[in-house]
């Protein structure tokens, strides 16, 4: 159906006009009734884990500056293919988003999770942290020489615990095994959680932990010894604890990161308010208490410098695992 007194090529250019501003107009509904209902967050791991305690007391900062409730889900499976796997298959209508890490880079490399890692709208870096490792406090290790002797002298029984198969902390268990020549039996386990669990129980020797996991665990009270940490210089709330740099090791990951994303495709006006109350979300002063309280740092990144750091972190990674043989 044509409109009258129009010549057809002016016909059609009236239409795309018409196009145009019926599709803008609906992006600035979408964006002002944007969020009209609960928000969900997937972590892909198990709940009680470092991701997991992040993404709860970001959701919090979050749900103040949305309006809405900030539902965490937890979708552990795969090294955390499965959840992240959620996220990208989810709607791209700002109503699902996911947090992300190193470990998305990883599980990518390793074939775990088939979509790039940067096939996503990477909205913002929130945090932080270094790794441990730590022991049973009443296990024969008082410190990270004796935990790699003990594996070199009968090797394959000294275990070192991670949260997953292709999760970071396996990656990083298996690099301080190649870059120490120790003998040490790399156990995988189903979320932080579990490893702390074992590790606790003393069904495992050892585990390579985020931070944000052990500290409840350390000290006169608890029931953790912190053998060495991952970061560049020693951790404010572990000063005892040596770096591996300190002590020798190199090329083993420092430690994890945490940012949040949503689904590609996102409409821009969703994603410009989304951007906006992560930004002040990320400033909430509760959000930087716990931050502090668990040792992490703030390292608030977005826009052109956080695509920058991720294309890094999947160059980096990658040649690691290549170096391992743990490329597919």
């Amino acid at each position: 159906m044509g409109i009258p007194g129009l010549a057809p090529g002016r016909r059609a250019f009236v239409c795309a006009i018409a196009i145009g501003i019926a599709t803008s107009w609906t992006g600035v509904a979408v964006a002002d009734d944007y969020p009209s209902k609960p928000i969900t967050l997937i972590v892909p791991f198990t709940a009680g884990g470092g991701t997991d305690q992040v993404a709860r007391a970001f959701a919090e900062a979050l749900k103040k500056e949305l309006g809405q409730p900030v539902t965490v889900q937890n979708l552990p499976g795969a090294g955390s293919a499965t959840g992240t796997t959620r996220l990208h298959e989810s709607a791209a209508d700002g109503y699902t988003l996911g947090m992300t890490g190193g470990f998305l880079v990883s599980t990518a490399l390793r074939g775990q999770f088939k979509p790039s890692p940067l096939d996503f709208t990477h909205l913002a870096r929130l945090s932080q942290e270094t790794f441990v490792l730590a022991t049973q406090a009443s296990a024969p290790y008082a410190k990270l020489s004796d935990y790699l002797a003990a594996s070199r002298a009968k090797p394959g029984s000294i275990s070192i615990a991670t949260a997953g198969a292709g999760a970071l902390t396996d990656l990083a268990a298996e690099a301080l095994n190649q870059e120490t020549k120790a003998s040490l039996n790399v156990v995988n386990f189903p979320g932080g959680a579990r490893e702390l669990t074992a590790v606790l129980g003393g069904h495992a020797s050892a585990g390579v932990f985020s931070q944000v996991e052990v500290l409840p665990q350390v000290g006169a009270a608890g029931g953790l010894r912190v053998l060495a940490s991952f970061g560049e210089t020693r951790s404010e709330k572990l000063p005892d604890a040596p770096t591996l740099k300190e002590l020798g090791i190199d090329g083993v990951p420092a430690g994890p990161w945490q940012g949040i994303a949503a689904p590609k495709g996102i409409p821009d006006a969703v994603r410009a308010k989304l951007a906006d109350a992560i930004a002040r979300a990320a400033r909430d002063p509760q959000w930087l208490a716990f931050l502090s309280k668990s040792g992490l740092a703030s390292s608030y990144l977005t826009g052109a410098a956080y695509d920058t750091f991720l294309h890094d972190e999947e160059k980096q990674l990658g040649g690691l695992m290549k170096s391992m043989g743990l490329m597919k």
